[in-house]
């Protein structure tokens, strides 16, 4: 059933958000841990070719400045509970540049690269997730993630791969996404949403965007997925 909302808000339960402020700050952990190894041994080709935003290495105040970033996560309530589906870096630019200082500029989300690195951490991260999960008690060696982390991508991670035969072989929905090369990752369903005020409705899904820094929730962004793909983003509304 189409859920209708007869304004710009939606509302939240005490459980869902604090369930999104701890997992949101774990998954972000999950992500810049993995971003931090492949800086290691990845070449410089690598990231020049995937245009991805590499952690900065010259001195630890840059360090710092790239840990601190806004990362925007994409969560989907569905079937099994949340889902985090990827991420975006946002930075919020000016339209307006002679009126950037008096606070009455329009402004726009600017996303760099968020969407092809998000995908590709997502197959590296699911790939890591699987292979531990199946060959540790044998190999006895220390994994990369710790099994805490190993939870938290079970509970919150959606299968991702760089082939849809694993999603097929598991009788799975799947979406493809056409990135640098195609990215196959478990289909969830968001709930259907209608958005009626000032006269106009809106159709689509309802997602919730997620800020959050290196170690600390920001707040909550929901938005109306429009059929055309844009956004409509609304206010959050938590219960008392």
């Amino acid at each position: 059933m189409r859920k209708i909302l007869l304004s710009q808000g939606i509302g939240y339960g005490k459980d869902d958000v604090h369930e999104l402020e701890s997992a949101s700050v774990k998954v972000r952990g999950i992500y810049d841990k993995t971003l931090s190894m492949l800086s290691r041994y990845w070449p410089e080709s690598i990231w020049k070719r995937w245009t991805l935003d590499r952690p900065a290495q010259a001195s630890p105040a840059d360090e710092d400045k790239d840990k601190s970033s806004t990362i925007f996560q994409k969560w989907i309530q569905g079937p099994t509970g949340w889902k985090c589906i990827g991420c975006e870096r946002h930075n919020v630019e000016s339209l307006d540049a002679n009126h950037a200082s008096d606070g009455t500029s329009k402004h726009e989300y600017i996303f760099h690269n968020g969407r092809h690195q998000s995908m590709l951490l997502q197959v590296i991260i699911w790939s890591q997730y699987e292979e531990i999960t199946m060959f540790h008690p044998f190999l006895g060696d220390t994994p990369f993630f710790t099994e805490e982390e190993l939870e938290v991508i079970s509970t919150y991670f959606v299968p991702t791969y760089v082939h849809e035969a694993p999603l097929i072989q598991l009788g799975k929905s799947y979406k493809k996404h056409n990135t640098k090369f195609p990215i196959y990752q478990e289909y969830i369903s968001a709930p259907p949403l209608m958005l009626q005020f000032g006269g106009e409705v809106l159709e689509g899904t309802w997602m919730t965007g997620v800020y959050v820094d290196q170690a600390n929730f920001l707040g909550l962004g929901p938005y109306l997925k429009n059929t055309d793909g844009t956004r409509t983003f609304m206010e959050p509304l938590i219960d008392s």
